[in-house]
Protein backbone atom coordinates (compact mmCIF):
# COMPACT_ATOMS: atom_id res chain seq x y z
CA UNK A 1 0.00 0.00 0.00
CA UNK A 2 1.09 3.38 -0.87
CA UNK A 3 0.75 7.26 -0.07
CA UNK A 4 -1.34 8.71 -2.76
CA UNK A 5 0.56 11.77 -3.68
CA UNK A 6 -0.32 15.44 -2.98
CA UNK A 7 1.41 18.46 -3.35
CA UNK A 8 0.85 20.67 0.19
CA UNK A 9 2.69 23.67 -0.63
CA UNK A 10 0.69 24.40 -3.81
CA UNK A 11 -2.59 23.32 -2.30
CA UNK A 12 -2.83 23.33 1.25
CA UNK A 13 -1.44 26.37 2.44
CA UNK A 14 -3.84 28.03 0.01
CA UNK A 15 -6.57 26.12 1.54
CA UNK A 16 -5.57 27.39 4.97
CA UNK A 17 -5.42 30.90 4.08
CA UNK A 18 -9.36 30.41 2.67
CA UNK A 19 -10.54 29.16 5.76
CA UNK A 20 -8.70 31.66 7.69
CA UNK A 21 -9.59 34.28 6.08
CA UNK A 22 -13.64 33.30 6.20
CA UNK A 23 -13.11 34.04 9.70
CA UNK A 24 -10.59 37.14 9.58
CA UNK A 25 -11.84 38.35 5.90
CA UNK A 26 -8.71 37.96 4.24
CA UNK A 27 -8.34 39.06 0.91
CA UNK A 28 -5.98 37.55 -1.99
CA UNK A 29 -3.00 40.16 -2.74
CA UNK A 30 -3.19 42.42 0.71
CA UNK A 31 0.05 42.11 2.40
CA UNK A 32 -1.56 43.10 5.66
CA UNK A 33 -3.89 40.12 5.22
CA UNK A 34 -0.92 38.01 4.20
CA UNK A 35 1.44 39.03 7.13
CA UNK A 36 -1.39 38.54 9.74
CA UNK A 37 -2.17 34.87 8.19
CA UNK A 38 1.74 34.27 8.50
CA UNK A 39 1.84 35.54 12.07
CA UNK A 40 -0.83 33.55 12.77
CA UNK A 41 0.09 29.98 11.91
CA UNK A 42 3.37 30.47 13.32
CA UNK A 43 1.64 31.64 16.98
CA UNK A 44 -0.61 28.34 16.35
CA UNK A 45 2.30 26.18 15.45
CA UNK A 46 4.20 27.38 18.74
CA UNK A 47 0.99 26.78 20.95
CA UNK A 48 0.68 23.05 19.30
CA UNK A 49 4.08 22.41 19.87
CA UNK A 50 3.79 23.10 23.37
CA UNK A 51 0.58 21.07 23.92
CA UNK A 52 1.73 17.50 24.54
CA UNK A 53 -1.36 16.03 25.01
CA UNK A 54 -2.53 17.47 20.88
CA UNK A 55 0.94 16.15 20.29
CA UNK A 56 0.38 12.57 21.08
CA UNK A 57 -3.05 12.35 20.14
CA UNK A 58 -2.27 13.97 16.18
CA UNK A 59 0.68 11.38 16.19
CA UNK A 60 -1.77 8.18 17.33
CA UNK A 61 -4.34 9.33 14.61
CA UNK A 62 -1.24 9.25 11.95
CA UNK A 63 -0.50 6.12 13.49
CA UNK A 64 -3.43 4.50 13.15
CA UNK A 65 -3.50 4.76 9.04
CA UNK A 66 0.59 3.19 8.70
CA UNK A 67 -0.93 0.34 11.30
CA UNK A 68 -4.06 -0.24 9.08
CA UNK A 69 -1.89 -0.07 5.76
CA UNK A 70 0.91 -2.37 6.73
CA UNK A 71 -1.67 -5.62 8.63
CA UNK A 72 -2.46 -5.41 5.24
CA UNK A 73 -6.33 -6.29 4.39
CA UNK A 74 -7.21 -2.53 3.71
CA UNK A 75 -7.49 -1.58 -0.37
CA UNK A 76 -8.12 2.22 0.30
CA UNK A 77 -7.27 4.48 3.96
CA UNK A 78 -8.76 7.78 3.80
CA UNK A 79 -8.71 10.64 5.92
CA UNK A 80 -12.05 11.63 6.35
CA UNK A 81 -12.42 14.39 8.75
CA UNK A 82 -10.82 17.40 6.46
CA UNK A 83 -12.28 19.65 4.26
CA UNK A 84 -15.31 21.71 3.99
CA UNK A 85 -18.54 19.84 3.86
CA UNK A 86 -22.27 20.97 3.63
CA UNK A 87 -25.30 19.43 5.21
CA UNK A 88 -28.60 20.30 5.79
CA UNK A 89 -28.05 18.08 9.44
CA UNK A 90 -26.89 19.77 12.36
CA UNK A 91 -24.41 18.69 14.89
CA UNK A 92 -22.50 16.03 12.61
CA UNK A 93 -18.93 15.57 12.58
CA UNK A 94 -17.06 13.58 10.74
CA UNK A 95 -14.71 10.61 11.91
CA UNK A 96 -11.28 10.24 11.47
CA UNK A 97 -10.62 7.79 9.03
CA UNK A 98 -12.86 5.75 6.14
CA UNK A 99 -11.30 2.56 4.98
CA UNK A 100 -12.05 -0.06 2.19
CA UNK A 101 -11.70 -3.52 2.60
CA UNK A 102 -10.08 -6.10 0.76
CA UNK A 103 -13.56 -7.80 0.69
CA UNK A 104 -14.84 -4.40 -0.58
CA UNK A 105 -16.73 -3.81 2.92
CA UNK A 106 -16.61 -0.24 4.34
CA UNK A 107 -16.00 1.42 7.29
CA UNK A 108 -15.11 4.72 9.40
CA UNK A 109 -13.15 4.83 11.83
CA UNK A 110 -12.63 7.01 14.77
CA UNK A 111 -9.43 7.06 16.42
CA UNK A 112 -8.58 7.67 20.18
CA UNK A 113 -5.52 7.83 22.56
CA UNK A 114 -6.12 6.06 26.04
CA UNK A 115 -2.68 7.34 28.01
CA UNK A 116 -3.79 5.67 31.31
CA UNK A 117 -1.55 3.52 33.11
CA UNK A 118 -4.49 1.69 34.80
CA UNK A 119 -5.92 -1.03 33.03
CA UNK A 120 -9.26 -1.05 35.01
CA UNK A 121 -9.59 2.89 34.41
CA UNK A 122 -12.84 3.46 32.26
CA UNK A 123 -11.67 5.26 29.33
CA UNK A 124 -15.07 7.72 27.93
CA UNK A 125 -16.60 8.39 25.23
CA UNK A 126 -19.72 11.63 25.60
CA UNK A 127 -23.13 10.29 24.27
CA UNK A 128 -23.34 13.94 22.55
CA UNK A 129 -19.99 13.28 20.56
CA UNK A 130 -20.95 9.81 19.51
CA UNK A 131 -24.58 10.74 18.52
CA UNK A 132 -22.63 13.28 15.85
CA UNK A 133 -20.68 10.68 14.63
CA UNK A 134 -23.22 8.33 14.42
CA UNK A 135 -25.46 10.88 12.18
CA UNK A 136 -22.44 11.42 10.19
CA UNK A 137 -22.08 7.39 9.35
CA UNK A 138 -25.94 6.95 8.79
CA UNK A 139 -25.92 9.90 6.62
CA UNK A 140 -23.13 7.69 4.38
CA UNK A 141 -24.72 4.21 4.96
CA UNK A 142 -21.72 2.81 6.31
CA UNK A 143 -20.91 1.51 10.08
CA UNK A 144 -18.55 2.86 12.73
CA UNK A 145 -16.03 1.41 14.27
CA UNK A 146 -13.56 2.84 17.16
CA UNK A 147 -10.09 2.52 16.86
CA UNK A 148 -8.86 2.72 20.57
CA UNK A 149 -5.16 2.85 21.34
CA UNK A 150 -3.64 2.43 24.86
CA UNK A 151 -0.75 3.79 24.59
CA UNK A 152 0.93 2.69 27.71
CA UNK A 153 0.69 -1.09 26.59
CA UNK A 154 0.82 -0.14 23.12
CA UNK A 155 -2.18 -2.34 21.92
CA UNK A 156 -4.83 -1.59 19.79
CA UNK A 157 -8.32 -2.05 20.11
CA UNK A 158 -11.12 -2.03 17.29
CA UNK A 159 -14.31 -1.41 19.26
CA UNK A 160 -18.29 -0.96 18.25
CA UNK A 161 -20.22 0.96 19.93
CA UNK A 162 -22.71 -1.99 20.92
CA UNK A 163 -19.05 -3.28 22.89
CA UNK A 164 -18.93 -0.11 24.83
CA UNK A 165 -20.30 -0.04 28.30
CA UNK A 166 -23.19 2.39 29.17
CA UNK A 167 -23.55 5.18 31.85
CA UNK A 168 -25.36 8.81 32.42
CA UNK A 169 -24.07 10.95 29.73
CA UNK A 170 -21.50 8.34 28.13
CA UNK A 171 -19.89 5.33 27.16
CA UNK A 172 -16.68 4.15 28.47
CA UNK A 173 -14.52 0.80 28.16
CA UNK A 174 -11.29 -0.47 29.59
CA UNK A 175 -8.84 -2.09 28.74
CA UNK A 176 -10.04 -5.78 29.74
CA UNK A 177 -13.36 -5.48 28.16
CA UNK A 178 -11.74 -3.93 24.91
CA UNK A 179 -9.70 -7.10 24.82
CA UNK A 180 -12.32 -8.98 24.70
CA UNK A 181 -14.48 -7.31 22.14
CA UNK A 182 -11.91 -6.56 19.96
CA UNK A 183 -12.43 -6.40 15.63
CA UNK A 184 -8.59 -5.56 15.11
CA UNK A 185 -8.77 -8.78 13.07
CA UNK A 186 -10.78 -6.99 10.44
CA UNK A 187 -7.59 -5.17 9.13
CA UNK A 188 -5.28 -8.40 9.40
CA UNK A 189 -4.12 -7.89 12.70
CA UNK A 190 -2.34 -11.49 14.51
CA UNK A 191 -1.09 -12.63 17.51
CA UNK A 192 2.26 -13.98 16.62
CA UNK A 193 3.84 -16.85 18.77
CA UNK A 194 7.21 -19.01 18.11
CA UNK A 195 10.00 -21.33 19.77
CA UNK A 196 11.96 -19.25 22.23
CA UNK A 197 14.57 -18.59 22.33
CA UNK A 198 15.47 -16.41 19.65
CA UNK A 199 18.97 -14.77 19.44
CA UNK A 200 21.09 -13.04 17.04
CA UNK A 201 24.83 -13.27 16.79
CA UNK A 202 27.29 -10.21 15.58
CA UNK A 203 30.33 -12.27 14.24
CA UNK A 204 33.61 -10.63 13.94
CA UNK A 205 35.72 -10.40 10.43
CA UNK A 206 38.32 -12.91 11.38
CA UNK A 207 40.85 -10.86 9.22
CA UNK A 208 40.89 -7.98 11.40
CA UNK A 209 41.95 -7.18 15.02
CA UNK A 210 38.92 -8.04 17.55
CA UNK A 211 39.19 -7.80 21.08
CA UNK A 212 37.37 -7.18 24.45
CA UNK A 213 39.44 -4.36 26.45
CA UNK A 214 39.66 -4.14 30.05
CA UNK A 215 36.79 -2.24 30.63
CA UNK A 216 34.70 -5.15 29.14
CA UNK A 217 33.92 -3.32 25.99
CA UNK A 218 34.11 -5.49 22.37
CA UNK A 219 36.09 -3.91 19.65
CA UNK A 220 35.20 -5.46 16.56
CA UNK A 221 34.00 -5.06 13.11
CA UNK A 222 31.06 -7.07 12.23
CA UNK A 223 31.96 -10.15 9.51
CA UNK A 224 28.76 -11.89 9.53
CA UNK A 225 25.42 -12.27 11.62
CA UNK A 226 23.63 -15.72 12.27
CA UNK A 227 19.74 -15.95 13.78
CA UNK A 228 18.70 -19.02 15.85
CA UNK A 229 15.20 -19.89 16.45
CA UNK A 230 15.80 -22.45 19.81
CA UNK A 231 19.06 -23.21 18.95
CA UNK A 232 18.50 -24.00 14.95
CA UNK A 233 19.99 -21.47 12.75
CA UNK A 234 17.98 -19.87 10.93
CA UNK A 235 19.08 -19.35 7.10
CA UNK A 236 16.21 -18.86 4.69
CA UNK A 237 16.37 -15.27 4.00
CA UNK A 238 12.62 -14.38 4.50
CA UNK A 239 12.90 -16.64 7.29
CA UNK A 240 16.12 -14.09 8.97
CA UNK A 241 13.94 -10.89 8.31
CA UNK A 242 10.81 -12.11 9.85
CA UNK A 243 13.30 -13.32 13.05
CA UNK A 244 15.10 -9.96 13.40
CA UNK A 245 11.53 -8.27 13.23
CA UNK A 246 10.31 -10.16 15.87
CA UNK A 247 13.48 -9.64 18.04
CA UNK A 248 13.29 -5.55 17.65
CA UNK A 249 9.70 -5.05 18.17
CA UNK A 250 8.46 -7.93 20.05
CA UNK A 251 7.47 -8.32 23.67
CA UNK A 252 10.24 -10.82 24.57
CA UNK A 253 12.86 -9.87 26.77
CA UNK A 254 16.80 -8.85 25.78
CA UNK A 255 18.79 -10.53 28.00
CA UNK A 256 22.07 -9.39 28.67
CA UNK A 257 24.74 -9.46 25.95
CA UNK A 258 27.43 -12.86 25.68
CA UNK A 259 30.74 -12.82 24.66
CA UNK A 260 31.54 -15.71 22.03
CA UNK A 261 34.50 -17.44 22.26
CA UNK A 262 36.62 -20.34 21.01
CA UNK A 263 39.08 -20.83 23.62
CA UNK A 264 40.77 -17.86 23.94
CA UNK A 265 39.73 -16.11 20.92
CA UNK A 266 36.94 -13.68 20.83
CA UNK A 267 34.42 -14.27 18.49
CA UNK A 268 31.61 -11.99 18.83
CA UNK A 269 28.22 -10.99 20.59
CA UNK A 270 25.59 -13.29 21.39
CA UNK A 271 22.00 -11.61 21.68
CA UNK A 272 19.16 -13.44 22.89
CA UNK A 273 15.27 -12.82 23.49
CA UNK A 274 13.29 -14.42 25.93
CA UNK A 275 9.43 -14.86 26.93
CA UNK A 276 8.88 -13.78 30.48
CA UNK A 277 7.25 -16.86 30.95
CA UNK A 278 8.63 -20.09 29.26
CA UNK A 279 6.16 -22.68 27.70
CA UNK A 280 5.66 -25.31 29.84
CA UNK A 281 2.97 -27.89 27.93
CA UNK A 282 3.60 -26.31 25.09
CA UNK A 283 6.12 -25.33 21.98
CA UNK A 284 5.50 -21.67 21.62
CA UNK A 285 5.23 -18.46 23.39
CA UNK A 286 3.55 -15.65 22.17
CA UNK A 287 5.91 -12.53 21.52
CA UNK A 288 2.94 -9.90 20.43
CA UNK A 289 0.29 -8.61 17.95
CA UNK A 290 1.28 -7.49 14.75
CA UNK A 291 -0.31 -4.00 15.07
CA UNK A 292 1.72 -3.11 18.70
CA UNK A 293 4.89 -4.44 16.09
CA UNK A 294 3.88 -1.55 13.65
CA UNK A 295 3.57 0.90 16.21
CA UNK A 296 6.86 0.54 18.17
CA UNK A 297 8.41 0.54 14.77
CA UNK A 298 6.86 3.94 13.74
CA UNK A 299 7.53 5.07 17.34
CA UNK A 300 11.45 4.76 16.20
CA UNK A 301 10.90 7.49 13.68
CA UNK A 302 8.63 9.80 15.37
CA UNK A 303 9.30 9.60 19.24
CA UNK A 304 12.28 10.15 20.93
CA UNK A 305 12.86 9.77 24.73
CA UNK A 306 9.02 10.17 25.35
CA UNK A 307 8.48 13.25 23.54
CA UNK A 308 7.22 13.18 20.07
CA UNK A 309 9.35 14.62 16.76
CA UNK A 310 7.30 13.94 14.54
CA UNK A 311 3.56 13.70 13.88
CA UNK A 312 4.15 11.62 10.12
CA UNK A 313 6.75 10.39 7.86
CA UNK A 314 7.31 10.39 4.38
CA UNK A 315 7.73 6.30 4.40
CA UNK A 316 5.36 4.02 3.23
CA UNK A 317 3.24 1.84 5.36
CA UNK A 318 5.63 -1.31 4.35
CA UNK A 319 8.48 -0.11 6.20
CA UNK A 320 7.21 -0.90 8.95
CA UNK A 321 5.45 -4.14 8.90
CA UNK A 322 6.80 -7.33 8.69
CA UNK A 323 6.05 -10.22 5.56
CA UNK A 324 4.72 -13.15 6.32
CA UNK A 325 3.87 -14.77 2.98
CA UNK A 326 0.40 -16.35 2.59
CA UNK A 327 0.49 -19.86 4.09
CA UNK A 328 3.37 -19.51 5.68
CA UNK A 329 5.51 -22.84 6.39
CA UNK A 330 8.69 -22.01 8.22
CA UNK A 331 11.63 -24.62 7.80
CA UNK A 332 13.79 -23.20 10.95
CA UNK A 333 11.42 -20.45 12.32
CA UNK A 334 8.13 -21.72 13.07
CA UNK A 335 4.99 -19.63 13.85
CA UNK A 336 1.88 -19.83 15.10
CA UNK A 337 -0.69 -16.99 13.96
CA UNK A 338 -3.60 -16.62 16.11
CA UNK A 339 -6.56 -14.62 14.61
CA UNK A 340 -8.74 -13.22 17.48
CA UNK A 341 -12.56 -12.94 17.44
CA UNK A 342 -14.48 -10.78 19.48
CA UNK A 343 -16.63 -12.21 22.01
CA UNK A 344 -19.88 -9.70 22.03
CA UNK A 345 -21.48 -11.43 25.66
CA UNK A 346 -18.23 -11.18 27.93
CA UNK A 347 -19.04 -8.79 30.64
CA UNK A 348 -16.03 -8.01 32.79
Amino acid sequence: MKRIRRNPEKFEVIDLFTALGREHGYKLRVEEDASDFIERIGSALKASQDNPNLLHGKRVESLFAHVAGALGNCRLIKQEDSGEAFATEQDIQAPDYKVILKDGSQYFIEVKNCHFPNIKSPYPFRKDYLKKLEKYAELHGTPLLFAVYFSQHNKWFLLRKESLIEQNNRYVIDFINAMAKNEMSLLGDRTIGTEPDLSIELLADRSKEAKINDSGEANFIIGDVKIYSNSREVTDHIEKSIAFYLMRFGTWNENDAEAIFDEDEFLGVRFTYSPDFPPEEQRFSMIGELSSMVSASYGEKTVYERSVIALDTNMEPSVFAVEIPDKYKGNDLPLWQLIMQPNPEFKG
